[in-house]
């Protein structure tokens, strides 16, 4: 990564996470989280049997747990993601109803270690910042580029960025190895990323 792009996402990262601290978004799930699931419900198909997976909410992030559970009653599996360390590929391991249980090797709630593993055909992900080209500002480890990269290559899934509208920026500081979203879902809309 060039020095110039790693400064502005840096720099953006810093900016994004200030403005989403200040929206106020009371723990666990709230309006937002709902009216999220209610888009993601309405413009993504879903069909039982396949394997979504969301994330812990943590530092302000929008819950995907409303989502999780929706998709759940529709006959859909969850999983949550899990790592063993830094440099080291997300594993997905099933946590019915988004409950993560444990916590791994980054401190991070997760499925306990001995969760089954399965791949998600959905993957719900956070984000810092997001544009309507599909890029997404994470919080710089590179591990949902990485598992994006990964789970593409084995076949289809559908990678959703999950956050609040105000999360939006004009664009995202992008190279090469950043995998774009194909949708992004906020309480306001759900965006599709064509192409």
């Amino acid at each position: 990564m060039s020095a110039t792009v790693a400064e502005a996402k840096r720099a953006l990262r810093r900016r994004a996470l200030a403005e989403r601290n200040r929206l106020n978004e009371p723990e666990g799930p709230g309006e937002a989280a709902e009216a999220a699931a209610a888009h993601l419900l309405q413009a993504i198909d879903t069909v039982p049997g396949q394997t979504v997976a969301g994330y812990a909410a943590m530092r302000g992030e929008i819950d995907p747990r409303p989502a999780l559970l929706a998709l759940e009653a529709k006959g859909c599996r969850t999983v949550l993601p899990y790592t063993t360390g830094k440099g080291e590929p997300l594993r997905f391991l099933e946590a019915p109803g988004g409950v993560a249980g444990s916590i791994d090797a980054l401190g991070i709630a997760a499925p306990p270690a001995s969760a089954a593993e399965r791949d998600p055909d959905l993957l719900l992900v956070p984000l810092a910042a997001f544009d309507r080209r599909g890029y997404r500002l994470g919080y710089g480890g590179g591990f949902y580029d990485a598992a994006l990269t990964r789970l593409r290559a084995a076949g289809p899934v559908t990678a959703v960025g999950w956050a609040f509208a105000a999360q939006e920026v004009d664009a995202v500081p992008a190279e090469p190895h950043d995998a774009r979203l194909d949708w992004i879902v906020t309480e306001r809309e759900a965006i599709y990323i064509s192409g």
